[in-house]
């Protein structure tokens, strides 16, 4: 019990210097993402909290994501291969050159 609330303190004063919020507003972002990652929307933090996502140019805090969309999705991709990757799926270069050939 101890343990718990020590690593809950540390992510508090963690997200605090770091993003420049409390515990509170982590908590009211993760009720408006009804408890889960906001992208995956199957991590709940149960057994490693939410990342707090942000943009890294602005500081702008986006949300809460699980490590596996907030490291390896965005970082990784990085945001402008993630909008090629939707333009991609939304209008895939087969469709026009199928459509000529009908």
């Amino acid at each position: 019990m101890v343990q718990k609330h020590r690593k809950e303190q540390a992510h508090d004063r963690h997200i605090q210097a770091t993003y420049g919020i409390d515990a509170l507003i982590y908590g009211m972002l993760l009720e408006a993402q009804g408890g889960k990652c906001a992208i995956c929307l199957k991590a709940t933090g149960a057994h490693k909290k939410l990342a707090v996502d942000h943009d890294h140019d602005t500081g702008e805090i986006r949300g809460l994501l699980c490590v596996l969309c907030n490291r390896y999705l965005l970082g990784y991709a990085g945001e402008m291969t993630l909008r090629r990757a939707l333009h991609y799926l939304q209008e895939p270069p087969a469709r026009k050159v199928l459509a000529k050939e009908s």
